[in-house]
């Protein structure tokens, strides 16, 4: 099923290798931090205090989205100081060098050490739920629009698997709209379409997989769907504009004019699940107060001011563990290196007026939760374009770039509009509040985001898909999580494949 260029790879190894490097080290009294493990150095200070109780995680309902320049929605602000509970080794702290003792986890994973190797890091106040869990219960379509999407540019979408060393590209990488769905210019969607709204469009439009619609479709030119097309309303296709290779499933009161269906046309009662989970939102800013209780920062120590009014270039290396800041905020270059799996939460916003890195070790995997807005004004780049699924970013505000960013990572922004005002090529997959393209847009879904390592019980109890994830992905008639039987068992816009879940059918 592999019908996507291969020409999208070079980009690929590019992008990674120009985006890696730090841009210059640290001269002046911010100095350089080097935080590699047992016995890493560091220039901040870091203070133990006691640990409190972290708050359950939470969820706000949301129905829509507001502009790019919104605000977190989210409830459980930060109220008070880091406590100590984690990664093993010592630590040395300035000039004193003053060493800290061993310290074990406990408590804060699941039954395998999550800095071993094994097992995930825990969601704050959860004892159940790991961050690979929300993971992959999140990051379902290539592009998922709790409002509406306007191309005004082209739109392009495939996907791959990160987990195959040959990284080959296939079909996948689908899009959904709760709203009204409108491309002006040339879209080829290499998975399914599925919108909760009326569809037009006006140039030339490819759909790998289904379309689902709730609503009239308007085919303005060249269109073509290579599998089974559902629709609520009417279909407008003049002159078959519109081509269906596989079946037409329509009402029996609604009627088809003009579209070419090569396959059969079934009259039939069409009812279309909204694609995107945007009534049960993720609480960042409560995630964000969680980890501000419980968190390894004085185990390194590392303040959560640490990343605050850097007037200097500033290299931190982070090893396996959660951390907190009270925000990121740097006048010069900013590169962060992870060694391990890793969680850095994020009280306020993430700006950044020089040159910004988040660079993952060939281990590392990271969970970026920022309760406020995220800025980048220069080169940026977070995450491996090489394995997006390795990188998750969970944001209450907006997530604004200029030029020059990459992004090979998973972006959770569904409170405000996503605008590509640049070109832009993203190895991973958005959750927006909506969608505006004034320039190319291409996502690259890796569907390794699937099969994430998780702590959730098989057979845990559920209200609907959306509650259950790989391995046993459907919500079963007795309210528990089990393995999918047909596709309908499957949360949009997946497909059920011996038991699991999947983005495609594999051929």
């Amino acid at each position: 099923m592999a019908r996507r260029s291969v020409g999208w790879m070079v980009a690929v190894v590019m992008t990674a290798c120009g985006g890696s490097g730090g841009d210059g080290t640290a001269t002046g009294p911010s100095g350089t931090t080097t935080m590699n493990g047992s016995t890493g150095t560091a220039t901040g200070t870091g203070t133990e205090a006691p640990t409190t109780e972290a708050p359950t995680t939470g969820t706000t309902a949301s129905g829509g989205a507001s502009e790019s320049t919104g605000t977190a929605t989210g409830t459980g602000e930060p109220t008070s100081t880091t406590s100590a509970t984690s990664t093993t080794g010592t630590t040395t702290t300035g000039a004193g060098s003053e060493t800290t003792s061993d310290t074990s986890t406990g408590g804060t994973t699941g039954a395998v050490d999550f800095c071993e190797g094994e097992g995930g890091i825990l969601l704050p106040g959860d004892d159940v739920t790991c961050t690979g869990d929300l993971g992959k219960k999140t990051f379902l379509f290539a592009i998922c629009s709790c409002s509406g999407l306007t191309a005004n540019n082209s739109l392009k979408t495939d996907s791959f698997d990160s987990n195959d060393p040959n990284m080959v590209p296939m079909d996948g990488g689908s899009v959904g709209v709760n709203g009204p769905y409108s491309a002006a210019s040339m879209v080829d969607i290499g998975g399914s379409l599925w919108v909760d709204g009326k569809i037009q469009t006006f140039n030339v439009h490819e759909v790998a997989q289904q379309l689902k619609c709730t609503d009239d479709l308007t085919a303005g030119s060249a269109s073509h769907v290579a599998d089974d097309l559902f629709t609520e309303g009417h279909l407008f296709a003049q002159n078959m504009t519109l081509t269906i290779d596989g079946d037409l499933h329509i009402p029996a009161n609604k009627n088809n004019n003009g579209a070419q269906v090569l396959g059969q046309t079934i009259k039939e009662p069409v009812d279309v699940q909204t694609p995107c989970d945007c009534e049960d939102l993720i609480d960042v800013a409560q995630i964000v107060g969680g980890y501000m209780q419980d968190n390894d920062n004085a185990a390194l120590p590392i303040a959560p001011d640490e990343l605050v009014g850097l007037p200097q270039p500033k290299s931190v290396e982070l090893p396996c563990g959660r951390y907190f800041f009270t925000a990121i905020d740097s006048n010069s270059s900013l590169d962060i290196t992870l060694t391990g799996r890793t969680v850095i939460a994020v009280a306020g916003d993430v700006q950044n007026a020089g040159a910004f890195h988040i660079t993952l070790g060939p281990e590392a995997e990271l969970d970026l939760f920022i309760a406020g807005n995220a800025n980048f004004n220069n080169v940026a780049s977070i995450g491996d374009p090489k394995r997006p699924a390795a990188t998750r970013i969970y944001v209450g505000g907006a997530f604004k770039f200029a030029s020059n960013f990459t992004l090979g990572a998973n972006l959770y922004q569904p409170n405000a509009v996503f605008t590509a005002n640049n070109m832009s090529e993203i190895w991973g997959s958005l959750f927006v509040g909506g969608l505006q393209l004034a320039s190319p847009l291409v996502v690259h879904y890796d569907q390794a985001i699937l099969d994430l390592d998780g702590c959730d019980d098989p057979g845990q109890g559920c209200g609907d898909c959306h509650d259950c994830a790989n391995p046993t992905p459907a919500c079963t008639e007795d309210g528990t999580c089990g393995p999918c039987v047909v596709d309908d068992d499957c949360c949009p816009p997946l497909v059920c494949d011996a038991g699991i879940c999947k983005a495609i059918i594999p051929q």
